[in-house]
């Protein structure tokens, strides 16, 4: 991969701001953009498992956004921005609050709110066909 390549990245700089201000309530969400990142068929896969499949069920997927969580961070800059064609590679860390609170748990283990993230994007015409993450580990120091 080419990592001077860098053609999309305001394309997933916006999508990641997009998805952040999915949360803010007073804002009311910024939901009706999302043909502006995705694909009428995108998907996104998540662990190995379709969570989300063409524009409908992604609609479904993110406008529980401002209910679920009361933040959504993915922090820059990334760890790893390659592109190669109309593929991308991005490790980041996320920062996700539930908004009774508690913190999100992935792989099991309470307590985490932070997470180091890898996906693959698939780009056709300038949005986003496919998210396949392919990673998901704690950031940072114990």
């Amino acid at each position: 991969m080419d990592a001077t390549n860098e053609r999309y990245r305001d394309l997933f700089r916006g999508m990641y701001t997009w998805i952040s201000d999915l949360c803010d309530v007073e804002k009311g969400g910024a939901i009706d953009e999302i043909h502006r990142y995705w694909a009428d068929d995108a998907r996104i896969v998540t662990f190995g498992r379709v969570k989300a499949a063409g524009i409908e069920a992604l609609w479904k997927h993110f406008e529980v956004f401002p209910e679920l969580y009361e933040k959504v961070e993915v922090r820059e800059p990334f760890y790893t921005y390659l592109e190669a064609g109309d593929r991308v590679v991005i490790e980041h860390d996320i920062l996700i609050r539930t908004r009774d609170g508690d913190h999100v748990v992935i792989a099991g283990e309470a307590g985490r709110e932070e997470f180091r993230v890898t996906s693959i994007f698939s780009v056709l015409d300038g949005r986003i066909t496919e998210m396949r993450e392919v990673a998901a580990v704690k950031a940072g120091e114990d």
